[in-house]
């Protein structure tokens, strides 16, 4: 928004009907203190310089990592039950890597949305660039199995 028109939609209440009142009586021809106007900007400026670092700092790793399967002894085998994978802090991205021999279907987040076939012998590699990834939702064609490793990073 231009400043012009801020001051525009300042004076105009935002669409609505404001009577400006200066020492108890209306004052027809208003005219916004230069001081007043100067805090206005600047607050609107700090407000996007606010929204700026959010944005950074969700696009920065911490560089911690979690992972499921990755204990050749304790494989995390998939089968047609659907298994739910809470992941303890968002994540940035994942990597599903499927050491089985069937295909596995993959959700992110919610079961709503479309899912990813993981064929064997295939990765998946899902970058969301912000802390966003809460779940992953696994599950295979009935009767089939499938051991996968998965690696989340922050």
């Amino acid at each position: 928004m231009e400043a012009e028109d801020l001051v525009k939609n300042i004076l105009s209440g935002g669409g609505q009907n404001i009577q400006v009142v200066q020492n108890g009586k209306s004052v027809t021809n208003p005219r916004i203190d230069p001081a007043v106007m100067s805090f206005i900007m600047q607050a609107s400026q700090l407000a996007q310089i606010v929204k700026i670092r959010k944005y950074h700092d969700d696009r920065t790793s911490n560089g911690l990592i979690q992972t499921w399967g990755m204990d050749p002894d304790n494989p995390l085998t998939i089968t047609d039950e659907l298994k739910e994978i809470k992941i303890d802090y968002p994540a940035q991205s994942f990597s599903l890597f499927n050491d089985g021999d069937d295909a596995v279907y993959v959700w992110v987040n919610s079961m709503a949305r479309p899912k990813a076939t993981v064929n064997s012998s295939e990765a998946l590699n899902v970058d969301y660039e912000t802390h966003k990834i809460d779940y992953i939702y696994l599950q295979c064609a009935s009767g089939e199995s499938a051991d996968v490793r998965i690696v989340a990073k922050d």
